[in-house]
């Protein structure tokens, strides 16, 4: 099984995470945007979208961040980051999809400049608050879900909003930090030139 990734972004830093959190047994393939690699006829006959991250297993290809992770997990099953019952499933399921048509799209304004209002992500926190009251992790246990969320607020731009009315969620991102995989593929900036 092979990734192919590029770290910096929260879509691929997720998966990384995910990998390197459980030790799983994947390469992980660092793509030279420098050469172009994602834009080469063998890597769009991987993902044709030219993007990534995208994972090989075998002749199977699989592009999309959070249809990777719900594959790991399923591939994996010791990692019990994916309930198997559908209400779980269902569940998992509906905050991976809230992330990538809610939460990524508030922070991608941000990011691309088209709004400087760091508000308009307030009702995304305000709807994590509640649902981490009495919990650990999103679903009580952890979870795809938490890998899929927590890249988008421990970005720069992330942590320029204001959490000070979400201890929960301030709790729970400490606590996602401190996961070995996130540990691991913290990506520290050189110094600059003097």
């Amino acid at each position: 099984m092979r990734l192919y990734s590029f770290p910096v972004t929260p879509n691929n830093r997720k998966v990384e995470a995910f990998i390197r959190h459980f030790d799983l047994p994947v390469e992980i393939h660092h793509v030279s945007f420098k050469d172009r690699e994602t834009q080469s006829p063998g890597f769009l006959a991987i993902n044709p979208m030219g993007r990534v991250p995208a994972l090989t297993d075998g002749d199977f290809r699989l592009w999309e961040s959070n249809a990777i992770l719900t594959y790991l997990a399923s591939v994996f099953p010791a990692t019990r980051t994916l309930p198997t019952d559908a209400r779980g499933r269902a569940d998992v399921d509906r905050w991976l999809h809230w992330q990538s048509c809610h939460l990524m799209t508030a922070v991608a304004a941000l990011q691309a400049g088209t709004t400087e209002d760091v508000g308009t992500v307030t009702p995304m926190l305000r709807i994590l608050e509640g649902q981490l009251a009495g919990r650990e992790y999103l679903l009580g246990d952890l979870s795809v879900a938490d890998f899929a969320i927590c890249p988008y607020l421990i970005t720069k731009i992330g942590r320029k909003l204001d959490y000070s009315s979400c201890p929960n969620v301030t709790a729970w991102l400490d606590r996602m930090e401190k996961l070995k995989g996130f540990v691991a593929t913290q990506v520290r900036m050189p110094p600059p030139a003097a």
